[in-house]
């Protein structure tokens, strides 16, 4: 484990027991990461293209009004009672926002991942934005662990999972539910479910283990390894659970972030077959904090909007029959592959 020390007064720093447990069982909740005031800018960004979608919907006749006197958490339940593809439109990775950039690379957020991986530190793009909408059949999803979406080579190593609620979340409206200590059995078995949207773990794999719910306040973050099982059931609440997933991970690994490689760090080439490119070649990475190479950190959101939009597709080793030929997105439309990636 590598740490460094910072001048910030307001350095966030998780404490060995934390630090025993996440290692232990595969996760921990770090409470009051993040201020209402580090929220609220993302809040108002989902917000505005909300209203946006709601209007465009009125224009055409989809939507009898806009829902506009109801706040965050209930304006899209009211809305997707006449009209389901609004929030099937905003689920997954669907929005690229400014906001989205400046709550990945806060420092108190960052100073925890630091101590988890290292100085050296990759921010994925492999954001998902996930309004779980009462009893919708999509939203909730099933027991898996990140690792199985990723490429083979990097299984035991460690890329941290950030869940984040932008609402409390609770059992009753969707909170994740992880299976302690299952991280250490390596990634288990998955194939996809029916409708080929999520990749699923069969509960007989997990040898007898249970999960437990894991409620999360609103400024707090769950932390997970990539191995650590973990699901979400249905909201059954009247409200809407908000939240966002971010990952990390350290330089020493895979990535396709346009950085220079350090000596020790995995560089893809022609001879060393079976290195991929990155552990999640389809989504972009990018330096987020380093202290061999500060230049070459991603600054702004306008870089990170732009790296989102112009990121050339690379599929990722198919290893469960989840090829992206077969793949929808949370709207039933069939994922795009560029020419150079189809047989």
């Amino acid at each position: 484990m590598v740490t460094s020390a910072a001048p910030r007064a307001d350095r966030f720093a998780l404490t060995p027991d934390q630090l025993k447990q996440f290692h232990e069982d595969g996760y921990v909740v770090a409470e009051r990461v993040f201020t209402n005031d580090d929220l609220q800018p993302v809040i108002d960004e989902i917000s505005e293209e909300l209203d946006r979608k709601a209007r465009e919907a009125v224009a055409k006749g989809e939507l009898s009004r806009a829902y506009e006197e109801f706040g965050f958490d209930r304006r899209l339940a009211k809305i997707d009672r006449e009209n389901n593809t609004i929030s099937k439109s905003m689920w997954d990775m669907k929005l690229i926002l400014p906001s989205f950039f400046h709550l990945m690379t806060k420092p108190r957020l960052l100073d925890a991942m630091e101590q988890l991986c290292g100085p050296e530190l990759i921010a994925s793009s492999i954001y998902r934005l996930r309004p779980k909408v009462p009893s919708h059949d999509w939203s909730p999803v099933p027991w898996h662990q990140d690792s199985a979406y990723f490429e083979p080579y990097c299984d035991m190593s460690l890329i941290v999972t950030v869940w984040l609620p932008l609402v409390d979340s609770t059992p009753e409206n969707g909170c994740l539910w992880v299976i302690p200590g299952a991280h250490k059995a390596g990634v288990l078995r998955h194939h996809p479910d029916q409708r080929n949207h999520y990749l699923v773990i069969e509960e007989d794999e997990f040898e007898g283990r249970r999960g437990v719910p894991v409620p999360v306040k609103k400024g707090s973050v769950l932390l997970m390894t990539n191995r650590t099982p973990h699901a979400s059931f249905e909201n059954k609440t009247d409200t809407v659970r908000w939240s966002m997933d971010l990952r990390y991970q350290p330089a020493v690994l895979p990535t396709n972030a346009k950085i220079s490689r350090l000596k020790g760090e995995t560089i893809t080439a022609p001879e060393q077959l079976g290195v991929p490119v990155a552990c999640n070649p389809p989504e972009p990475d990018f330096l987020v904090r380093s202290q061999r190479r500060p230049n070459e950190v991603m600054r702004t959101a306008e870089e990170f909007v732009a790296l989102r939009k112009n990121h050339p597709y690379q599929a990722a080793t198919d290893r469960w029959g989840y090829s992206v030929a077969k793949r929808t997105d949370p709207m039933g439309n069939p994922y795009k592959v560029p020419k150079a990636n189809q047989g």
